[in-house]
């Protein structure tokens, strides 16, 4: 692989951390990890450190998909978690990143076992049609944990990503910045949630609606920039 290509996974990786940390998404501890398939073999970029503040190239590690360290080094809070990036990438060959995090309010619900209904339009336009399920508990990174969530990545093929019961969310995309914004997308839908929850209760979108959501996104997406004559 060429070093160019390395190079430009990594500030990949960097571009999702500076967005998930100025957003405000982070839990208080800033603590996250965030990697990146290198497209066209089979390795993968991971942050070797616990937190997602001022990731620079040199703490980028590079792994093989079963976990092997190939370049670079891990902390310990990094090397436990490299099974819960690598299942990803072993199960969906479409995703290019991941992201792990303990965004507060999808952490609440993966803390309450509660799995997040599609009831935000934003997750039907990022075709997380499925909600976002539970992976049951097992300690960090543990083949208990890896096991949960590769049951629940196989079960719900429409996702971006899963709530880690008693621990925090994993979000996956087609590259280390869009699982970023699944992040968001999430920990906003969980905010609603739980919002809703004290005036009432969230609705799911309706089933029938979902397609036609997307439909329309696409209408407008393929049309292109509209300009003034």
């Amino acid at each position: 692989m060429r070093s160019s290509d390395i190079a430009k996974f990594k500030q990949q990786i960097i571009e999702a951390a500076n967005t998930l940390v100025s957003s405000g998404v982070m839990s208080l501890s800033q603590h996250g990890n965030i990697s990146a398939r290198v497209i066209g073999t089979d390795t993968f970029l991971l942050t070797a450190g616990g937190s997602l503040v001022d990731v620079q190239p040199e703490n980028i590690a590079l792994f093989q998909l079963d976990g092997t360290l190939i370049d670079g080094a891990a902390e310990p809070t990094g090397a436990e978690i490299v099974d819960m990036h690598g299942i990803v990438y072993r199960l969906r060959s479409d995703m290019g990143g991941a992201v792990h995090t303990h965004s507060p309010a999808a952490t609440s619900f993966a803390v309450a076992s509660q799995a997040i209904p599609l009831i935000y339009e934003a997750q039907a336009r990022f075709n997380m049609t499925d909600g976002v399920p539970i992976a049951a508990y097992g300690p960090r990174g543990s083949k208990e944990s890896v096991d949960n969530i590769a049951k629940a990545i196989e079960a719900h093929p429409n996702i971006g990503g899963v709530l880690l019961e008693n621990h925090g969310v994993l979000t996956f995309g087609a590259s280390a910045p869009l699982a970023a914004r699944a992040n968001l997308i999430i920990e906003e839908a969980a905010i609603l949630g739980l919002n809703a929850s004290v005036i009432g209760e969230a609705k799911p979108i309706p089933a029938h609606m979902i397609v036609y959501t997307q439909q329309r996104r696409d209408q407008f997406s393929s049309a292109g920039v509209q300009r003034a004559n």
